[in-house]
Order: structure tokens, then sequence, then C-alpha cells
């Protein structure tokens, strides 16, 4: 009987060791998808980006954000408010590299590098759980394989992979997130870890805007699963929940109070409440049936509340539908994923559905509840915008699809592992090995080949050329006229030719809005003036004037007077930016 325990232990530990080897094989995979070329793919910096750098150069300078608030936990940007945490990730890497793409990206880079260690610890802790019950004794080893299938499938997930190579405040707290995740499973029986997984929680309201909800929805969707366990020796546990309530307070605090300073983010512009019919419209479309506003048939068919009704779910079935999952991903926002690319790989198409199944038959009420609750309830954040779909809100529900997946590869597997038949296991293998590499290759050709091509306009390629191209001109003072755009051309000019915080600070820039809705615009710095303008712009002799290809047209030297200084063009070859001196 030793001898059987003994050779149990040894077995048991080199499945250990055989998977942390093959876990930091994936690991090593996702580093190097997120690191590799990370300075230049994605082409350029968003707005926010270059936002989210200059306010960590100007704190690591001078202690205050560009509006030369000291250590702000909730940030101005652009006349928005959110919260700074990323900022503050950033400023060491600026410390050690510079005020640079790389330094502003790497964060959330590592963000996600870390993200597949704890998809990994997660699935290992409710399988370690399921090891113990007599009803899943049965099940196939192939099983307990789930979570480092769930952690390459995140490692290769073009959704993940894209958005941990940006400087995405969502991404951050999408692990942040993963991390109370675990802590709280583990809580369940080491009270302890409960502190831990309350404050993690509590700090993605200071990493990403919406995280008000969407780490809500996942701290919920726990409460519900393992509701019975922490009503088990509650006495034992008050002390730690207590502790976890004021902690969580603590961290909180700020964000409460940026609502009663009205610094919550344009909720009122990206809401979809925001946005009701026009008392005009109704009347109209009433009319035409013979209906008026109150009547019995305008409650049961046209009413305002059944018409946000029809738009939420059918933002929410849109983030359920092919379209989204496999082949165009976010149709509204080009830059979150690649070109003619989806969130998922073509590949999962089969494995989701499988999933499913597999998910329910491992006998794990907790996992198949947590995984399908999670994932029915995540797009909330995004189905309660205005926007049709979107990938940054809806980030969430990757990794309940992911571990669905996993279930589906592991299932297939698992269907090939008792099959007899070797020409059909070797068959069915051949086409799991080929899917999987193939779709995997058309995403890498997708991200690393056609996106800095196609997409670069969508990540306002050619702010940095710009900047370099007018350095001789700035620093001669010769006034420059800049084309205005909400892509807030001052934030690169800011980033890119590190202007010193200070000397900002000191200035207090003069900021617009054109309407109360809109984000608020910079009118000048120093001899840079930002204006829009039409072509011809006449401006005093020796003024540069920058614009796009519309303000300043190709055939601009068909008018006298104008001198071409640079042109520069987006990676597909058209036109960014072109820079003309008046002579």
């Amino acid at each position: 009987m030793a001898r059987l325990r003994l050779k149990f232990m040894k077995i048991n530990c080199s499945f250990e060791k055989i998977n942390k080897l093959v876990l930091i094989v994936v690991i090593f995979i996702a580093s190097l998808l997120r690191i590799y070329n990370l300075s230049t793919n994605p082409p350029s910096l968003t707005p926010d980006e270059a936002a989210l750098g200059y306010n960590a150069y100007s704190i690591l300078k001078t202690g205050k954000d560009e509006h030369g608030k000291f250590l702000p936990l909730i940030i101005e940007s652009f006349g928005d408010y959110k919260p700074a945490l990323y900022v503050y990730f950033v400023i060491p890497f600026v410390f050690f590299l510079g005020l640079t793409e790389l330094s502003v990206r790497l964060p959330s880079a590592i963000a996600g590098i870390f993200a597949i260690f704890l998809i990994y610890k997660i699935l290992k802790e409710f399988f370690d759980n399921l090891k113990n019950q007599e009803k899943n004794q049965k099940l196939s080893k192939i099983y307990y394989f789930a979570p480092l299938v769930a952690s390459f499938l995140l490692a290769v997930s073009p959704c993940h992979i894209a958005f941990s190579r940006g400087g995405w405040e969502a991404n951050v707290s999408l692990t942040i997130t993963l991390f109370g995740i675990l802590m709280f499973i583990r809580g369940v029986k080491n009270y302890k870890c409960l502190i831990f997984s309350f404050f993690a929680f509590s700090l993605t309201f200071l990493t990403y805007q919406g995280a008000k909800l969407s780490s809500l929805i996942v701290f919920f969707v726990l409460v519900l699963v393992f509701y019975q366990e922490l009503l088990k020796d509650f006495r034992g546990k008050i002390f730690y929940l207590l502790v976890s309530f004021i902690v969580s307070f603590i961290v909180i605090f700020p964000v409460l109070l940026s609502f009663r300073a009205g610094e919550a983010g344009r909720l009122e512009v990206f809401s979809v409440f925001s946005y009701p019919r026009s008392e005009e419209y109704i009347n109209q479309f009433l009319q035409r049936a013979n209906e008026q506003k109150g009547d019995l048939q305008y409650y049961l068919f046209h009413s305002e509340a059944l018409n946000f009704a029809r738009g939420i779910l059918g933002r929410w079935f849109n983030h359920f539908s092919g379209r989204f999952l496999f082949f165009e991903g976010d149709w509204q926002n080009p830059r979150h994923l690649p070109p003619n690319h989806g969130v998922l790989l073509f590949a999962d198409v089969l494995f989701l559905v499988l999933g499913f199944y597999s998910l329910f038959k491992i006998n794990s009420l907790k996992l198949s509840v947590f995984v399908v609750s999670w994932l029915i309830i995540s797009p909330l954040p995004a189905v309660l915008s205005r926007d049709q779909v979107h990938a940054v809100r809806s980030l969430n529900m990757l990794i309940p699809l992911t571990i669905i997946c996993a279930f589906g590869v592991i299932y297939f597997v698992d269907f090939l592992d008792k099959s007899k038949n070797w020409l059909i296991r070797s068959s069915l293998f051949g086409f799991l090995f080929t899917s999987y590499l193939v779709s995997f290759i058309y995403f890498i050709d997708a991200y690393f080949i056609h996106q800095p091509i196609h997409n670069a306009k969508h990540w306002q390629f050619g702010y940095k050329q710009v900047v370099q191209s007018l350095k001789p001109y700035i620093e001669s003072e010769n006034k420059i006229i800049f084309q205005q755009s909400y892509a807030q051309p001052y934030i690169y000019y800011l980033f890119y030719s590190q202007y010193d915080p200070r000397k900002l600070q000191a200035r207090k820039l003069e900021r617009y809005k054109e309407n109360r809705h809109d984000v608020s615009l910079v009118k000048s710095i120093d001899s840079i003036y930002f204006e829009n303008f039409s072509w011809p712009k006449h401006a005093e002799e020796g003024s540069i004037i920058v614009g796009n290809e519309i303000s300043i047209p190709s055939d601009f030297d068909k008018w006298s007077g104008y001198e071409l200084v640079s042109r520069i063009k987006n990676l597909d070859g058209s036109i960014a930016f072109t820079v003309v001196k008046v002579k």
C-alpha cells in the first residue's frame, strides 16, 4: 500500500512539473506576442495613450499632472475625467526608458502576460476542488489540463493580444479583476485572502472608468456562486470581511468624491439613455397610424421604455454575433482589432459550441454557473452605451469565452483519445491542429502585416513625424497654425517635444468646447495655434501651416505664396499631413 502511495505521489509530482514547464512555454509565447515590435505596432499612439504618457512624465518631473494637480487619483484629460492608476504604472518606465511609446504600452503588455498566469491559477483552484468530489472520480484526466489549455488560448487570443499591445486601462483592469477572482476563491477557505480580493476589485475603480460596472458584475457573480461558503462559519469571517470593506471604502473613496465633483466621466454622453427619440419624431410616427401618446397601443408597442429595451437587447445580441466574435470584431471602432478579424480565432467557432456542453459535463455547478453567468452579464457596460458594439467596454467577456473554448478543445481531445479507429483519430487531430494553426497565422498576418498599413489612419498616424518636422521652426519662434482636431494635436506636441511640465503648468492652457457634450480643445501653446481652417489659409509671412489631406489639398501649389516643407504619408501611401510655409 505504501509503495502504491509513493508511486502515485511520484506520478502527481511529475504531472505538476510538466504543467509548470508547459505554462512557462505558454507565458514565453504570450510575452513574445505582446512585446515584439511594441513601440511601432500599433503604428501610433492614440490621444489617450499620449495623455497617459505625458501626465506620467509631468508627475515624475513635478509631482503634478498637466493641469497642475498634485498626485491626482482622478485625472482630467481633454475635459473628461478618468482614474489615474495607469498613469502611475507608466511612471517607472518613463524614468528608465524615457517618454516613449514603449514606456506607455509596457504596463498593459506586462498586465496581459500576467493574465495568462492568473487564468491558469483560477481554473486550477476549481479543479483542485473537483479532485476531492466522488462524482468526478471517473472524469477523464484530460480535463485536468483545462487550465493549461485556457492559458494557451488566452495567450494567442486576438482580442487579448490587441489590447495588451496598447495603453489600454481596461486591459490592466481586467488583469486586476482576475487577481481579485483568484483571491476570492482562495478566501472562501483562507479568510485573509478576502482582504486582497476586495482590495483588487476596488483598485479597478482607480484603473478604468468602466470598472464601476464591470467589476461589480464579476463580484456579484462570485457572491452568487459562493454564497453558501461565505455564510458557513460566518462569525469566523466577520473580522476579515469588515477589514475588507474598510480597505475597499478607503480605495474607492476618491472615486465617490469624483461623482460629487462631477468628475465621473462623460457618462451623459456615452449612455444610451441620453439619446431618446425627439417628441417631433414620436408624434409623426404615431400620426401615421392614427395613434396618440398615452394610448394603450402606445405603451404596448411604441413607448420610450420599449424603444430603449429594444436598443439594449440589440446591442447585447451584437456582442454574441458571428460578426463581432469571428469576422469583423468592433466594426464601429477599427483600431480596437486588426482588419477583418473578430474577438476570437476562426477555429474557435466549433470549440465554443462544444465548450458549453463540456463545461456542464464535469459536474461542477459552481464553475459552470460562474463562467456562464459572467459571460451573459459581461457585455452590460457596452450595451448600455450609445455604440452598437464596443470591444473595450465588453473586454471582460473574453475570459469566459476563452474558458468555454478551452473546454471545447478538451472535449474534442477526449473524444479522440477514446476513439479506437486510428484513421479517425489522426484525421481529427490533424483538423484540430491545422484549424488553429491556419486561424492563428491569419491573425498574425492581419495584425502584424495589415494593421499598420490599413489602420494607421485610425491610430492617428503622422503626429510624431509632424512634431519632428516642426522642431526647427518652433525654435525660431515662427507662428505655426496646426489643424485643430478631436485627435488632440496639442497632446502629441507635448509628448513628442517632451515639453517642460513646469512651463506648461505655469501657462495654464486656454481650453474650450464646441458644445457642452464634446471633449475640450486647446487653443494654443507658445507660438503654435490650433485652428480649424479651409484652404487657402492666408497667414503672415514666414508662418507654418499644418493640415490633413482635406484642409491642405495635394495640389496646394496651384496657389502662389506657399512652399512645401514636408509631406507625411500614412503607411498605405495616402497623405496624413502636409506642412507648408507662407512665403
